[in-house]
């Protein structure tokens, strides 16, 4: 996986780099098959007093992009915010994708003779209500 850390307005030590690249491999367990990640820091000056610093994940892969982004008081605690984030995004992708692959198929479940499905509209079932029988 292609991984780039950037920097906005901030300067992204070099631990945090480090860190910030072992994380996004970490979120490789989620969903195989992503091909590159970017993260961005910068400071929070947009209204953001209690945080002033933004990480944003962006992670693409077969067709599919997941993004992500955390706040925190420090560099490390944003991208946890971020990791935490996107590793949920990347499981709830990977059930969407076993699901569609696997589908239930309700409408031709349950369905005995006489019962919808068989192509009769809903009140060609039996008498009419208006009908009624008389002697």
């Amino acid at each position: 996986m292609d991984i780039a850390v950037h920097g906005r307005r901030v300067e992204v030590p070099e631990q945090v780099r480090h860190l910030a690249t072992s994380k996004v491999e970490q979120l490789g367990k989620y969903l195989n098959g992503m091909e590159r990640a970017e993260l961005y820091f910068s400071d929070g000056k947009k209204g953001r007093s209690a945080d002033p610093v933004t990480c944003e994940l962006m992670m693409e892969g077969h067709g599919h992009v997941v993004r992500a982004q955390g706040a925190g008081a420090s560099p490390d605690a944003a991208l946890a915010a971020a990791i935490d984030k996107a590793g949920l995004r990347l499981a709830r992708l990977k059930r969407r994708l076993v699901a569609r692959s696997r589908p239930r198929h309700k409408a031709s479940r349950g369905l005995g003779e006489g019962e919808l499905g068989e192509g009769e509209p809903s009140g060609a079932q039996g008498a009419d209500a208006g009908d009624i029988e008389g002697p």
